[in-house]
């Protein structure tokens, strides 16, 4: 049931089209000037599809592309900004919720996603030390 959910709420593309505080997200993350102005100035667009029991989220941009891939309630391991975390991701409340921790003890910071709808938009809300970046993404056909 909850991969249906998934699929009928934030099934498709989207396009980013604000942020607040992303930049000091990346800089919590410990990512250097140069990078951070990179990926400031990107208008990823991300595609949110399940395959086979797994919820596939796909986020392009010119200079990067990630694909994160997994099953709700199953450990998984991601690479986020080149640190390799252990994941978990849940449906709740009709939220995708991810808890990333690295993996190797005293490098990166452990990280929280959140991905909703709200009034028509996609809202992914990142957490990391103190730090509370808001993305929101239009939907998209491109």
């Amino acid at each position: 049931m909850a991969l249906v959910e998934i699929q009928s709420q934030l099934g498709g593309k989207w396009k980013l089209d604000r942020s607040e505080n992303f930049d000091e997200f990346l800089k919590e993350l410990g990512l250097n000037v140069v990078f951070r102005k990179m990926a400031g100035a990107a208008n990823p667009v991300i595609e949110i599809k399940i395959e086979n029991e797994t919820v596939n989220i796909v986020s392009k941009v010119s200079f990067f592309n990630q694909v994160i891939s997994f099953k709700l309630d199953e450990p998984y391991q991601q690479n986020y900004e080149g640190l390799e975390m252990n994941c978990m991701s849940r449906w709740e409340n009709g939220k995708i919720i991810t808890e990333a921790n690295p993996i190797a003890e005293g490098k990166g910071k452990p990280q929280k996603f959140i991905r909703e709808i709200s009034n028509d938009e996609l809202v992914q809300t990142m957490y990391v030390g103190d730090v509370k970046c808001v993305r929101v993404f239009k939907r998209t056909s491109d």
